[in-house]
């Protein structure tokens, strides 16, 4: 079957699984039940109170090199039960396993994990890349809320298998909302200097000619390898324009860090892809309740600190 043309039919057999299973005990670490909810004041942050992912999700493992190497020992998705796995996507020769979150911080939450049996670490490829934007670009238009979101090793990234997270984020994010400036033509921005954070960003236009397409994405994954050729920890996030302006695009941040974060304190909230993407979920009621705005921006700022500055050179060269 042709991506292209049949991921509207996937994604409606995906959500229909998903449900179903989501309704038999055992299968899920909880049954997700997000009860509390709010844009933090400055109306950029979004915020979930979801204690049950903080107390019950699998333990992060650490991942030290962004060249890492798979760990037939560890905890992999070869090891997932039979019900954990949705659907197989046939894909450019392989498989795209698509496989349940045992911990899901959205409805739909799923694991986009390319062939699995090959034991790929958690380094993106193009074929992932270029099956991701493909598979967003060619959903319908009432299915925008559906998002696509990867950690690097050193960027929160909690298993050394290759896999990408396929969220369903209903309310409008700081990523749908942020101006961009143009920083290298036709499809590549940055965010504005009036934006209290830094990314660059890709667009990709849904009536793109293939060839076109393939070497807008080529250039995506350059940069990417750039990234981990030079010690670079970074986050991607995907998600459908849902602004008014830059039309029916799909648009890719790359949000890159200082450092390699290792401490994943569980109890508070860590700077993963969501976060850089305006959504922070907490499992601590008091922390909800008390986290300000400037407290989660200045906290990203940290960790991305002036690697910018590198960043944009490597576009200017």
């Amino acid at each position: 079957m042709n991506l292209k043309t049949n991921a509207n039919s996937y994604l409606y057999e995906l959500k229909k699984i998903w449900l179903s299973l989501h309704n038999i005990d055992n299968v899920f670490a909880y049954n997700l039940n997000v009860t509390k909810t709010k844009y933090l004041q400055g109306n950029t942050i979004y915020m979930e109170y979801n204690p049950q992912r903080t107390r019950l999700r699998r333990l992060p493992q650490t991942i030290s090199s962004l060249k890492p190497v798979f760990d037939e020992k560890a905890f992999n998705f070869k090891k997932i039960k039979s019900l954990e796995l949705l659907m197989n996507i046939p894909y450019e020769g392989a498989a795209i396993s698509m496989i349940i979150n045992k911990s899901p911080l959205t409805r739909y939450h799923t694991l986009i994990c390319p062939d699995v049996a090959a034991g790929q670490p958690q380094r993106l490829t193009l074929p992932a890349l270029r099956f991701c934007i493909t598979f967003l670009l060619n959903t319908r238009d009432e299915e925008k809320a559906f998002r696509i979101g990867y950690n690097s090793p050193g960027a929160l990234a909690s298993v050394n298998h290759l896999h990408l997270h396929l969220l369903y984020v209903t309310t409008d994010l700081y990523s749908d909302k942020a101006e961009l400036e143009l920083l290298e033509r036709p499809n590549i921005y940055r965010l504005s200097d009036k934006m209290p954070t830094e990314a660059i960003c890709f667009l990709f236009n849904k009536t793109a000619d293939e060839d076109s397409l393939n070497a807008q994405i080529q250039k995506l994954f350059n940069f990417i390898i750039w990234l981990c050729e030079h010690d670079i920890p970074h986050n991607l996030f995907l998600t459908p324009n849902r602004s008014e302006n830059l039309g029916n695009v799909l648009k890719v941040f790359v949000f890159c860090r200082k450092s390699f974060c290792y401490v994943k304190d569980l109890n508070t909230y860590n700077i993963g892809f969501c976060e850089v993407a305006g959504y922070v979920t907490v499992g601590d009621e008091k922390l909800y309740e008390r986290l300000t705005e400037q407290e989660v921006l200045a906290k990203i700022q940290n960790e991305t600190g002036d690697v910018f500055k590198e960043i944009y050179d490597y576009f200017k060269a």
